[in-house]
């Protein structure tokens, strides 16, 4: 039992459960839903991650599960909206260099979720799809380097839902 909890197929399972998350998250209509729905995506990302010793992933994940609860709050809770959370989990992103630095590679999930928190920082859900769609030129290298392969196939399969949420619903307004 414990070869195949740490086996190449069971770990990539998690990546595959997510994907199924992140293409409603980024067809949702509102924030909410957007933000939501990618909280589960992340808490199985996590533990790919973790069974991939990509730690430095797991930290940031963990980071971005935080803002996207705290974010969700927004206009519901007085302490939320304060602009200050957007800068306090850009920070502790890059705090995690500091905690679990694993090379050069740990700079791209970095940048991946300082990108991220400015975008779902941003109050209109076109302007969350576009930074991130940005994340991608991070996130994508980072996957192969790590060899989440199924966390690879995520990113193609929902940065071409964000693509198609973005032609779907954000083309007929013009400002982010």
């Amino acid at each position: 039992m414990q070869s195949f909890l740490h086996s190449f197929w069971f770990t990539q399972i998690f990546g595959l459960i997510a994907l199924i998350f992140v293409i409603l998250a980024w067809n949702a209509k509102t924030r909410k839903k957007i933000l939501h729905l990618q909280v589960w995506s992340l808490i199985l990302l996590m533990a790919q991650y973790a069974l991939l010793h990509a730690y430095t992933a797991v930290i940031v994940e963990i980071v971005t599960l935080a803002r996207n609860l705290v974010f969700a709050k927004r206009g519901e809770k007085k302490w939320a909206n304060s602009p200050l959370w957007t800068y306090v989990f850009m920070a502790l992103a890059i705090a995690v260099l500091a905690l679990v630095w694993q090379g050069w590679a740990s700079l791209l999930p970095v940048v991946g979720v300082v990108v991220g928190t400015w975008g779902m920082s941003r109050e209109k859900p076109k302007s969350m799809r576009f930074y991130i769609l940005l994340t991608a030129l991070v996130w994508i290298p980072y996957n192969i380097i790590v060899h989440s392969y199924t966390g690879l196939l995520t990113n193609i399969v929902s940065y071409t839902a964000l693509l198609v949420g973005m032609y779907r619903l954000d083309r007929k307004t013009s400002t982010l």
